[in-house]
């Protein structure tokens, strides 16, 4: 493909696919760690010490378990000499099993057999994402070393603990290597993104995204049950699950909108701006005709048919990316079904929310413009908890990180699909506000499925029709390979 010197692109080819029996034995044994940080946390430090493990086997120089307020992070450096320095995030928890009758293959005990036309797939929780295409990231850096002796780039290893959670975590590590993350030129994550008619997307933004919980109690506000009291008080006795029920409410107009005021001059109009609608327009031509539920992330499966605000047409998909909008995630109080205790008068409730932004403002603005509404609203009893705050940020599509990207999925007989911003979002985004660096973000070549879903798995040996674990490898050697001499072309 023109990447790699041929000899170097044979040695490495070769590499991979000698151990590639390997590779999916490492893989195996890294599902079986079960690293569910929703659950008990009982796989959590013992994947935090594989992965410090396989990056000292790997020939980091440093390697350190970073304990943080939840689940250990994980820092390690490769120093190749080189002038051109990334960050590989990473992280290591996986969602929880579910309904474990539901699988057909045991979620933590690895299984490898055909799928369908597919020859090979390895069966199990994380097999996808993401511990799957991280096992064939590394088998690729491995490969590009045993050719060369070397990388052509230093790589920083970042890997957290509690994505699922949130991502509580993550700005610990940022702030403890802020001065060695200053010196970074990008941040590299790759998933296997790739669907089976080699469609790949890609990701140029991600909205700010905060998350709290509020809590009103009878004790904070004076008023009301210091502990639950019998409902036949009710017309003597206030209720605090009402104050917060109240308070939310203030948050919202009728049409459920954010109505938070010191929020709304920071906040984008949900319209394209002009500068991106070559982008957008680009995007709605490739998904012409398609259903909305098979095209925008997490929206198949859920049921819906009608949009808020009864969005048709294009309307739908420029709001998704626009858009902002303040959830509300689960609501508890004191009864909440069988085994708790009836007929109560609560003397707390709290809520979950989360908000997904489209500002350029830094986080801690909407944090305080929460608290300066609730206290103008008469709420200042309600406590607000904040359990992630993260700005937005946008990757320039001319970036060497980004181009040098694109024009290698491009070689690989793939077609990138560009998105101008997604909704999600999360502690990387630091690094692109605070560092002004360029990030490629959970996307790349390989195919798998079932994230958060019975028998996810990830695909080995596609046959010659997917790609699997070897291409993924393999890319990722061309890949750092490229953005090295991509940033050695632009300083010369």
């Amino acid at each position: 493909m023109g990447v790699l010197e041929p000899e170097i692109e044979r040695a490495v080819g070769r590499y991979v696919d000698e151990h590639m029996p390997e590779t999916v034995a490492e893989l195996g044994e890294y599902i079986r760690i079960p690293s569910v940080s929703v659950g008990d946390g009982s796989g959590m430090r013992e994947a935090a010490e594989f992965l410090a493990e396989r990056y000292r086997e790997f020939g980091c120089q440093e390697v350190e378990i970073v304990e943080t307020s939840t689940f250990p992070g994980v820092w390690a450096f490769y120093d190749a000499g080189a002038p051109v320095t990334i960050l590989n995030y990473n992280m290591y928890d996986v969602r929880s099993v579910g309904d474990a009758s539901a699988w057909t293959h045991p979620p933590f005990e690895p299984t490898v057999e055909p799928r369908g036309d597919i020859p090979a797939v390895v069966y199990g929780r994380g097999a996808h994402v993401p511990k799957g295409p991280d096992t064939a990231w590394m088998a690729g850096l491995r490969a590009l070393k045993a050719a060369t002796g070397t990388l052509p780039v230093n790589i920083a290893f970042l890997a957290e603990g509690d994505e699922i959670l949130g991502s509580l975590s993550y700005t610990e590590l940022i702030d403890r290597y802020r001065d060695r993350i200053a010196m970074i030129d990008g941040l590299v994550y790759l998933r296997a993104g790739e669907d089976a008619k080699h469609i790949v997307p890609v990701r140029l933004g991600y909205k700010s995204f905060i998350t709290v919980e509020l809590t009103a109690s009878g004790e904070a506000w004076g008023r009301g049950p210091t502990t639950a009291a019998n409902s036949a008080l009710r017309t003597i006795v206030e209720s605090p699950a009402l104050r917060l029920a109240q308070a939310i409410t203030s948050l919202y107009t009728p049409e459920g909108e954010i109505a938070i005021e010191p929020w709304l001059p920071h906040l984008a109009p949900p319209t394209v701006p002009e500068a991106d609608r070559p982008l957008v327009d680009e995007l709605l031509a490739h998904v012409a005709g398609q259903d909305w539920a098979a095209v925008i992330p997490g929206l198949g499966g859920t049921g819906v048919t009608r949009y808020a605000g009864d969005l048709t047409g294009p309307a739908v998909l420029e709001r998704y990316i626009y858009g902002s909008a303040l959830n509300i995630q689960g609501y508890h109080s004191c009864y909440i079904g069988p085994g708790s205790r009836t007929f109560t008068i609560p003397e707390t409730a709290s809520a979950r929310l989360d908000a997904r932004l489209t500002t350029t403002a830094d986080p801690q603005v909407f944090v305080d413009g929460l608290r300066e509404h609730l206290d103008a609203m008469g709420f200042g009893d309600v406590r607000v908890d904040v359990l992630s705050a993260y700005p937005a940020s946008r990757t320039d599509v001319d970036s060497a990180l980004m181009k040098t990207f694109l024009d290698l999925l491009r070689q690989w007989g793939t077609t990138p699909v560009i998105w101008p911003a997604q909704a999600y979002g999360g502690p990387w985004s630091f690094l692109g506000q605070d560092f002004g660096m360029p990030l490629v973000f959970g996307t790349g070549i390989g195919v798998g499925g079932g994230v958060g879903l019975p028998d996810e798995y990830v695909v080995v040996d596609g046959g010659g029709v997917v790609h699997g674990l070897p291409e993924i490898a393999r890319f990722a050697a061309e890949y750092v390979t490229a953005f090295a001499a991509a940033r050695a072309g632009e300083s010369a």
